[in-house]
């Protein structure tokens, strides 16, 4: 097991290493960071020094164990000759863009904001529909699901279904090349400067941002409250249409949002709400029976911890 003392976000580019084996599956160092990154970005608001080292040690924990569970239930796949291809990732890509983004190209500009790889993303939703797959034939095959229980689902959940308030938003962002990039600082502040002469947001995107739609004005489309982090979430939202934000920094660099409009929460109808319901009505149905077969697994596996 490594420290997570190590893992702090001065050190961007860490020497990945083997810290599990799962029935010949490793799981590496940069996977549990991957997991870890989030947590201790919202737990170092709340704690420090040594509670925050105990806090994150549980944390280090839970994902190692889910990181194991999800390997076994991989590798059981792998068994059983189960795969997705790459139609599927493809149409799972598309439906994610098509509920939730304007076009593939916003899609990406809010995966760079929050430093998700590309192709990292799609190799995580392969992994889902692998696992998603080997669960409904192991556990999932007896399920049955009424009407009259998605019905009752939605009566006695109603408030699950709002659609949440939407802004549309441009981007302006610097790069940092590390945590003590001094001219990206500079660079931030001269063009909050510009802003804040009254310069056209859109041209000084063009002409500065290293955001992935820079050219286009650095816009991102409608975002959703709540699918960005935490402070990029919290700055855009509490903006009046036309506003400006102050500097924002996240762990990839320096931004300035601008909002240009804002569509208030609503309300989905069962109609569009019956098929999200009978996922959550499966899913809790499954769970019943997963941890049970993933214990069975375990005691069935070859599992090592270094």
């Amino acid at each position: 097991m490594f420290s997570l003392l190590a893992m702090h976000y001065a050190h961007p580019a860490v020497v990945d290493k083997i810290v599990g084996v799962v029935n010949g599956e490793v799981i590496t160092q940069s996977e549990v960071m991957q997991s870890l990154f989030p947590l201790y970005d919202e737990y170092k608001k709340e704690y420090t020094g040594k509670k925050l080292e105990e806090k994150m040690m549980e944390a280090e924990d839970m994902v190692l164990n889910q990181l194991i569970e999800d390997k076994l239930v991989l590798s059981e796949a792998k068994k059983e000759g189960i795969k997705a291809d790459d139609s599927e990732v493809e149409a799972r890509i598309q439906g994610i863009i098509k509920s939730r983004f304007e076009s593939e190209e916003k899609f990406r500009e809010i995966l760079a904001i929050q430093n998700i790889p590309f192709s990292n993303m799609k190799d995580a939703l392969k992994n889902d529909i692998i696992k998603s797959k080997i669960v409904r034939q192991k556990v999932g095959g007896r399920i049955v699901i009424t009407p009259s229980e998605v019905r009752q689902y939605y009566d006695e959940h109603i408030n699950e279904f709002v659609e949440p308030e939407r802004a549309e938003v441009l981007n302006i962002l610097v790069r940092k090349k590390d945590q003590k990039d001094e001219k990206a600082k500079e660079l931030i502040k001269k063009i909050k400067a510009l802003l804040d002469r009254g310069e056209d947001f859109e041209a000084v995107a063009r002409e500065y941002s290293e955001g992935p739609n820079a050219k286009g004005g650095g816009g991102l489309g409608l975002i959703r409250r709540g699918e960005m982090m935490k402070e990029v979430d919290e700055t855009i939202f509490a903006l009046e249409p036309g506003s400006i934000s102050d500097i924002v920094e996240t762990p990839i660099g320096y931004h300035i949002f601008k909002v240009i409009a804002k569509l208030p929460a609503t309300s989905k109808d069962f109609d569009s709400a019956k098929s999200d319901i009978t996922e959550t009505i499966y899913r809790k149905k499954i769970d019943k029976n997963l941890a049970k077969w993933i214990k069975e697994l375990k005691e069935n596996a070859y599992i090592s911890i270094k």
